[in-house]
């Protein structure tokens, strides 16, 4: 016998959505690509709280009313996927997401609508399957790069593999069992359905109360940098780079991956305020920043080491990896020219590139990086080199 009531649970998914689309709106940030997930995680809840409509619709209603919120709730299990990658900086092009959504919740409704029982189940199975799956995969790979856990991160990844093994589960016994098919259209083993429904009542919820939690250690964070910051570029102050570097060296101590430090200098930059004025070499500063911030993972530290030198604390699985990143750096600011009240201003940067080593201290990695630089600029600027090169040029 049934232990748990499914339209029970659909009616809680609901109400949970209506309640996470509240919690998420508290949520203030200014910056875009947080704002934009937000917009996402909204979407997604709305579509999800559809899921109430079965509940409070008329008993002779409520075949149609489920089967065109279980549409909606496929579009929301998609934003979310969507929105969670737009958090965690893996860019999805707004086009491709909203065609994705819509032949979702399209394929559910035709399904429903034009095919059979059994058509209409096993679509069921193959969309969620297919998007928790997917949901799942992407969270672990950035759970995974991820230098430092944390309790929100996991708690997500838990939740996605959880709701991935059951819809996984769920599509492989649309195959093997056909029919009778319950009004619920959760077809699935009696030991599962408990577990599934009550992953859909919670699913809303404890998606919105994990977003409103991680945004807001993610904004704690930034308060905390922008007290340690540059006030001309935004980017970490020379105390910032010393306090949390130092950090960053500590904990790199217990981790497998290599700790890089990139010394960026942009190249003739005194040319560029004799010739435009301070004003607009302050935008080329900004600029620059902006583009190397852009193309930075969030588990990287920026800083404005002086003048027009900046540093970048980057932990990478390999030193091929440091200076790929590096490369893409120049390559970036060397075809982005600076948009300015005095026209376009194009500027390159030299790179001096060095790495972490077990008896080293920060104070020496940015030393040896440092003449990683001096070399990139003796030998013509607009240039990488590494402390590896270096080393073994001078060697020859």
């Amino acid at each position: 016998m049934q232990s748990i009531d499914i339209f029970t649970c659909y009616a809680m998914a609901g109400v949970g959505a209506l309640a996470g689309l509240g919690l998420i709106s508290m949520i203030r940030t200014d910056q875009p690509r947080v704002t934009y997930a937000l917009g996402l995680f909204r979407w997604a809840l709305l579509c999800l709280a559809g899921l109430l409509l079965v509940q409070i619709c008329p008993p002779d209603f409520q075949a149609p009313v489920l089967q065109f919120a279980i549409g909606l709730a496929g579009a929301g299990v998609t934003l979310l996927a969507w929105a969670f990658r737009q958090l965690n900086g893996r860019r999805t092009h707004p086009g491709g997401g909203v065609v994705v959504t819509l032949l979702v919740a399209v394929a559910l409704w035709v399904a429903a609508a034009e095919g059979s029982p059994e058509a209409y189940v096993r679509t069921i199975g193959i969309v969620f399957a297919g998007v928790s799956v997917a949901m799942a995969i992407d969270q672990g790979l950035v759970t995974l790069r991820k230098q430092r856990f944390n309790a929100g991160d996991l708690s997500l990844l838990v939740a996605a593999l959880e709701f991935a093994a059951c819809w996984v589960v769920m599509l492989v016994w649309a195959w093997r069992q056909p029919g009778p098919y319950p009004a619920h259209w959760l077809h699935a083993p009696a030991w599962l359905l408990p577990v599934i429904g009550l992953s859909f009542a919670l699913l809303p919820i404890v998606v919105a109360a994990v977003v409103f939690a991680s945004i807001n250690d993610r904004l704690q964070q930034q308060l905390r940098a922008r007290a340690l910051s540059d006030d001309l570029t935004g980017a970490l102050s020379r105390r910032g780079l010393r306090e949390l570097g130092e950090r960053m060296v500590a904990l790199h101590l217990s981790q497998p991956s290599v700790l890089s430090v990139l010394m960026i200098d942009i190249d003739f930059f005194k040319d560029v305020n004799d010739r435009y004025g301070h004003a607009a070499g302050d935008e080329v500063l900004r600029h620059v920043t902006q583009v190397v911030r852009d193309h930075l993972r969030e588990d990287a530290l920026l800083a404005r080491y002086g003048g027009e030198e900046f540093t970048v604390l980057l932990p990478v699985r390999s030193r091929m990896e440091a200076l790929a990143v590096a490369e893409r750096l120049r390559e970036l600011v060397e075809l982005t020219p600076c948009e300015t009240r005095l026209g376009q201003i194009r500027v390159t940067v030299s790179i001096g590139v060095a790495f972490h080593g077990e008896a080293s201290s920060l104070e020496d990695d940015l030393s040896r990086a440092d003449a990683a630089l001096y070399e990139a600029k003796n030998c013509g600027r607009n240039r990488v080199m590494s402390t590896d090169r270096w080393a073994a040029g001078a060697q020859a």
